[in-house]
């Protein structure tokens, strides 16, 4: 062994080696992350609503609302409404019932789920009031039950829809909040629905005509799927994929005018009172009323805030100076472009004025459930000799007795019946028209899937098949025999536009316009 001159050189620590620094540096690491992880706070629970999942805190402050979706699981905060989403609830766990558990000797029923799409609750400033979003969620679940073949329904459904043909349907309520404020969680929830088993085919109800909607349906047509509005009539609410099975506000406009020809109004001098908000409906229906009655209006017309709306825009219904204008100009004929909301406090003013009080007076608009507004007041018009000329979706006063009743109303009302739901749920004609929604969306579902042999079609097809509904497979709708196709940009063909007087002044009612 060689002799060395001096000490041997000491062993380098392991921790000051390459490898020890390396491994020093990557135990910091991992005990920075545990730190990390204990101290960071988990996110905040922003679940509301007992035992149904699909709820959530949305908004601040007065805006913060409990919104989202329910299924099987029935949620309302309005209790107005618990009795009818608690129906469509045990429904929705009805129809998984069938395909989880058939039952001993039975096959496996396979479903697909529709979206209604609507606020759950109202506000002083909310255009839909609770008894018109009670009656359109009537009014879905009897279109539900009659394609699902509900408990009480005959098994011979008329419309070829019932008696359990796949594939069924499970009614998914997406609340919105009111206002439509917070669509894009209720929206982006929906989305999600669309992938997977037992998807999501199409949105129905759309709320209101307002930018909201528009955007939840623009939304909704980026990924692929259609929406159908039950009471849409703003023309320029708009989307790729969105239908709808109500008449346009010019519709209504034309509607009008083609009574007003063949009366003693045909020469009358007209005035415009408008709603001066930023809102699609008051604002497309003012543009409807100055093409169509354009010798008759004039420069004759008064704006007015009205008293809906997500943001405050002045004091609402201020209609003296509107009131003061009309028995200045002698005008005889009042076009309102304004919400139901605004119509009864337009009345009472008009009721009131100060001219040639035993001059008729007939005021003039379109819209579904105006004319509630209008009954309310039968005791004031007649005493003021005001008449209020609606035309609207639906007439269910009228068809109840069997005039101009569209082929399709009848096997409505006998499945409303027979469902246990009584006469008032008629009333606004909210419950018509989102029936009509719905059928429409099971309507196309089922046409896809009798022509694939598939139970779960794709939305891609039930999109189309939605612009072929014409002809043979036109829909026997409550409120009209309906047809869309590509060149109709998602408003109905054949739509009847009923006029409904008020007071009734005992004449048989005109023959409807339809659209063309």
């Amino acid at each position: 062994m060689a002799d060395h001159d001096g000490p041997l050189d000491p062993l380098t620590p392991w921790y000051r080696t390459r490898r020890g620094v390396s491994a020093l540096a990557a135990a910091m690491v991992v005990c920075a992350a545990v730190v990390v992880l204990i101290s960071w706070p988990s996110p905040p629970d922003t679940s509301c609503g007992t035992g149904a999942p699909g709820l959530q805190w949305a908004g601040s402050g007065a805006d913060r609302e409990c919104v989202g979706l329910t299924n099987e699981r029935a949620f309302a905060a309005d209790p107005r409404l618990k009795s009818i989403t608690e129906k469509i609830a045990a429904e929705n766990r009805r129809v998984r019932d069938q395909w989880d558990r058939p039952g001993k000797g039975k096959r496996r029923v396979d479903y697909v789920k529709v979206g209604l799409l609507t606020p759950m609750t109202e506000s002083d400033t909310s255009a839909l009031p609770i008894g018109e979003i009670r009656s359109s969620l009537e009014g879905a679940y009897i279109a539900q039950c009659r394609a699902n073949g509900c408990p009480g329904l005959p098994r011979d459904e008329p419309l070829g829809i019932g008696g359990e043909a796949p594939p069924l349907i499970q009614l998914v309520i997406a609340d919105e909040g009111r206002g439509e404020a917070h669509w894009k969680p209720a929206v982006d929830q929906l989305t999600a629905l669309a992938r997977g088993a037992h998807p999501l085919v199409a949105v129905t109800g759309m709320g209101i005509s307002i930018e909201e909607t528009r955007k939840a349906a623009v939304e909704l047509s980026k990924h692929g799927i259609p929406s159908i509005g039950a009471v849409l009539t703003a023309t320029d609410v708009n989307a790729d994929r969105l239908f709808k099975v109500s008449p346009s506000n010019l519709d209504y406009a034309r509607a009008l005018r083609r009574y007003v020809d063949r009366s003693p109004l045909a020469r009358s001098r007209g005035y415009l009172v408008f709603d001066s908000r930023n809102d699609n409906y008051v604002r497309t229906l003012r543009q409807a009323f100055d093409t169509t009655f354009p010798r008759s209006i004039g420069d004759n017309r008064t704006s007015f805030v009205g008293a809906t709306g997500n943001e405050p825009a002045g004091t609402p219904q201020l209609f003296t100076t509107a009131v003061n204008n009309i028995c200045q100009t002698k005008a005889d004929m009042v076009l309102y472009a304004g919400r139901d909301r605004d119509l009864g406090p337009l009345i009472t003013a008009l009721a009131g004025r100060q001219c040639d009080e035993k001059k008729p007076l007939t005021l003039l608009t379109g819209a579904t459930g105006a004319f509630q507004q209008a009954q309310d007041r039968r005791g004031l018009l007649t005493k003021s000799r005001i008449s209020v000329l609606d035309v609207s979706s639906a007439h269910p006063s009228l068809w109840l007795k069997g005039q101009h009743a569209p082929r399709g109303f009848p096997a409505f009302h006998d499945s409303m019946k027979a469902l246990g739901f009584r006469e008032t749920v008629l009333v606004d004609g909210y419950a018509i028209m989102h029936h009509d929604a719905v059928l429409t969306a099971v309507w196309a579902t089922r046409n896809v899937t009798a022509h694939t042999g598939d139970e779960t079609p794709d939305i891609n097809d039930v999109y189309h098949e939605l612009t072929n509904l014409n002809h043979t497979t036109s829909v026997p709708a409550a409120g009209g025999q309906l047809s869309f196709d590509d060149a109709s940009h998602g408003w109905p063909h054949n739509k009847p536009v009923p006029l409904i007087r008020i007071p009734d002044q005992g004449e048989e009612a005109p023959p409807p316009y339809r659209t063309p």
